[in-house]
C-alpha cells in the first residue's frame, strides 16, 4: 500500500502509554543498563519510530505529537528526543537497551501498517 496513504493515517497518531506500557513489560531486565524510556518524551520518539517504519519515512519528517506542537518547551525538545531514540534504534550493537527493545515496536509497527492497509 501506499506510504502517502499511511502517512495520512498517522498524521495525529502517537504510540498509547497502554501500548507503551505494554511493549516495556516485554522487555528482559538489563541490570545495570540505564532505561532512557522512562519519560512520556521517549514515548513520543517511539512514536516516530515507529512512524518511520510503518511510513517508509525519515524521522525528520515524522509529525511532531499534537498535543505538544502548540507549546514552546516540549515542542524544542521533541527532534532532540526523537533523534536519539530513532538513532538508538537504528544503532543497537553497543545498546543492549535499544537491541533488546527494537524488535518490539518493530513488530508493532509491522501489526500497524497491515491495520491501515486493510481500511
Amino acid at each position: 500500500m501506499g506510504s502517502q496513504r499511511r502517512r495520512e493515517a498517522l498524521a495525529t497518531w502517537t504510540l498509547k502509554p497502554r501500548n507503551r506500557q505494554h511493549i516495556l513489560t516485554q522487555l528482559p531486565d538489563l541490570t545495570g543498563h540505564r532505561k532512557p524510556l522512562s519519560d512520556d518524551r521517549r514515548r513520543l520518539a517511539v512514536s516516530a519510530y515507529i512512524w518511520t517504519r510503518v511510513t517508509e519515512g525519515e524521522p525528520d519528517f515524522a509529525p511532531c505529537p499534537p498535543h505538544i506542537a502548540p507549546h514552546p518547551e516540549p515542542r524544542a525538545v521533541w527532534p532532540r528526543e526523537r533523534h536519539n531514540v530513532v538513532h538508538g534504534l537504528r544503532t543497537t550493537d553497543h545498546q543492549p537497551y535499544y537491541g533488546a527493545l527494537k524488535p518490539l515496536p518493530e513488530d508493532h509497527a509491522e501489526h500497524l501498517a497491515e491495520e491501515i492497509d486493510r481500511r
